[in-house]
């Protein structure tokens, strides 16, 4: 995730041991002679005779965070519809993993950085997962892929955090999704969705909706037809400095019960129904025994066939 802004601040004295995160790679970047020899890795990795096609180029690098000792992974985006012949993953301008795709496989993959061969690990599309991250990883990250008619490079800036104790920037965690649902008099679904998430301290929260569309607000208010429009998914999106979370609800999900209750009657109506049926039946069983006691009363009980057809 690209970063947004420095960490905060440490909190007073007053506050309660929170936890702090300090960039390393800041002091890092500032540093003229660092600064001279990020250049030159760029140029390293970047051959002058070939054109970078890759969307994250030398001038504008994509910026990953990681915290120490945690792990962290640079995507890697593989053009499509090419014959892809070495991939090559270089820091600070350094090889440290040569990919082989076509290779057997023991011999596809060649980790060119024996001391941290064991904290390297390549993902789906030979992404690059660094774990147990250590100070000495944070620096210039390039993705080298060779085609039979190109090369193209992707570009990666990692700083690495560290964590003390601050009440600020942490770890996200249990993002929570509450909705209140209801039917419109003209059918239409109502849905009323907050989003939440614990140690929200310095947390971005935003809505992702259709068309990747994103709301910067954690409370959303949408109306759906289901006669007119098909279903529809919004993500909620939290964001601080080290990490993200993001879930996911669907317009369908969330109107089912109020679609059903609209097509099914009335729970409540149904027993009126019935509590009134049964009145009518015993006022009218009621009537009727009362009518045949009082005609056997007035004939003195002469004439009971009489009473029976009453």
């Amino acid at each position: 995730m690209p970063g947004t802004g420095r960490p905060p601040a440490p909190a007073s004295a007053a506050d309660s041991m929170p936890w702090l995160l300090l960039p390393l790679t800041l002091v890092f970047s500032f540093s003229p002679a660092n600064k001279e020899n990020m250049e030159n890795n760029f140029q390293s990795c970047d051959s002058p005779n070939r054109r970078n096609t890759a969307s994250q180029d030398s001038s504008n690098p994509l910026t990953v965070n990681g915290v120490l000792g945690e792990s962290v992974t640079l995507s890697l985006k593989l053009p499509v519809h090419q014959d892809i012949q070495s991939i090559t993953w270089l820091h600070n301008g350094k090889s440290i993993n040569f990919i082989l795709p076509k290779a057997a496989p023991d011999l596809r993959i060649s980790a060119t950085d024996p001391k941290r061969k064991d904290r390297l690990q390549l993902l789906e599309n030979y992404s690059l997962q660094l774990s147990n991250l250590a100070t000495g990883d944070a620096g210039l990250y390039c993705a080298q892929i060779t085609t039979q008619t190109s090369t193209e490079f992707s570009y990666y800036t990692l700083q690495i955090f560290i964590q003390v104790f601050s009440l600020h920037a942490g770890r996200l965690r249990n993002l929570q999704i509450t909705n209140h649902t209801w039917l419109s008099e003209i059918g239409t679904c109502e849905i009323h969705l907050t989003c939440s998430v614990e140690n929200s301290n310095d947390t971005f929260l935003r809505w992702q909706v259709v068309g990747n569309t994103s709301i910067n607000e954690a409370n959303l208010t949408i109306s759906w037809d289901p006669r007119n429009s098909s279903e529809q998914k919004f993500t909620c999106i939290a964001e601080n400095t080290v990490s993200n979370i993001s879930f996911s609800v669907s317009t369908q999900s969330l109107c089912e019960g109020v679609l059903n209750m609209k097509n099914h009657p009335d729970t409540k109506w149904i027993i009126i129904v019935v509590v009134v049926t049964l009145i009518c039946i015993v006022i009218t069983v009621g009537l009727l025994v009362w009518r045949k006691k009082d005609c056997l009363w007035r004939t003195g009980n002469k004439y009971p066939n009489t009473c029976e057809k009453q």
